[in-house]
């Protein structure tokens, strides 16, 4: 019983105006001696302006509430040392593509996809695994949906614009981000945004661990090195290793919040260095090697660059834009 006080006793000692600690910190407890709880200590890269010009990818400011907040990159640095590992990351069905399923269930008469404005909307979902400090874990999932036609309407330039183009090839890595984001706080009690200052002061992270000075945990990690040896040495009669067990509760659902505000770029990967841009994505024509462009035809349907770069392969063997491929139909008629 000493052992547990002083144990708690230790983790009490970090001055709040000091450190973030991060809950459940001050109220962990060994179950018995073959545990024990360690204590990280991490410390993220502040070097960021508010203009998004420093070389720290930890953090990032935020206009809409003008304050910083922690990128995945330093979510993930986080995580590493509360050992929060990923489970799944897959993507949803969006809002809108539900309102079309359920409308034409209702009227038999299913609505032709691509001519929808949120055609270009995504949603992710995140699911992560949290140690529990009486051992096994529990899951939690995060969903993150963007709203493109919002994000047009707060970009200076609207959706016809070079901010919108350079914004939508990386809007499914965004909501992913978001989504782990999401969860992460949720797991660990970390808020939104900081101040600067805030987000100078080291995180604290507590997590129960194997007692490796325990008689049962010594003799279980020498059979998981001679297993581990015997895999390696192809030694006969080796034993399977050990598993975690599937977790029998069904993962719990962050709530969704407003953690952003839409028509803002939010790159949670910090700049590089001044005047950085992502690379440019998309498919490109094999003849003028320029980007394929979506494209209205002359009945009204929209055609996508996917759609357009897929017929192309089918008639002429490679994706062409449409202008290069009005030059192929004219070389074939010839």
């Amino acid at each position: 019983m000493s052992d547990i006080t002083n144990t708690i006793v230790q983790l009490n000692k970090y001055d709040p105006a000091k450190y973030n600690v991060l809950v459940p910190v001050t109220t962990m407890q060994v179950a018995s001696n073959l545990q024990r709880i360690t204590v990280s200590e991490v410390q993220l890269d502040t070097r960021q302006d508010r203009e998004n010009k420093g070389p720290s990818k930890d953090i990032y400011f935020e206009r809409s509430s003008s304050k910083f907040a922690i990128t995945k990159v330093g979510g993930m640095k986080l995580a590493s040392a509360a050992n929060i590992s990923i489970v799944s990351t897959e993507p949803g069905r969006t809002e809108g593509c539900q309102r079309c399923i359920e409308m034409a269930r209702a009227t038999g008469k299913p609505r032709v996809c691509g001519t929808c404005e949120h055609v270009h909307d995504v949603a992710v979902t995140v699911t992560i695994r949290v140690p529990e400090p009486a051992g096994g874990f529990r899951l939690l999932q995060a969903t993150k949906e963007i709203d493109c036609t919002l994000e047009a309407s707060g970009m200076k330039d609207g959706a016809s614009g070079q901010q919108y183009k350079r914004f939508l090839p990386h809007r499914t890595a965004m909501a992913e981000s978001k989504a782990f984001m999401r969860a992460i706080r949720a797991a660990l009690g970390l808020a939104g945004t900081y101040e600067l200052a805030e987000l100078k002061k080291p995180f604290v992270v507590a997590r129960i661990v194997p007692n490796l000075d325990a008689p049962e945990i010594k003799d279980a990690v020498a059979a998981n090195y001679l297993q581990s040896m015997g895999m390696l040495f192809e030694m006969p009669a080796h034993q399977p290793r050990p598993s975690l067990p599937a977790s029998a509760q069904p993962p719990e659902s962050v709530p969704e919040y407003e953690d952003e505000q839409p028509g803002q770029l939010p790159w949670d990967e910090a700049p590089e260095e001044p005047g950085w841009e992502p690379e440019p994505e998309g498919i490109f024509c094999a003849d003028c090697h320029k980007t394929i462009e979506e494209t209205q035809a002359r009945n009204g349907s929209i055609w996508s660059p996917e759609d357009i770069a897929g017929y192309s392969e089918r008639r002429f063997g490679r994706p062409l834009c449409t202008a290069c491929q009005e030059k192929a139909k004219g070389a074939q008629r010839k």
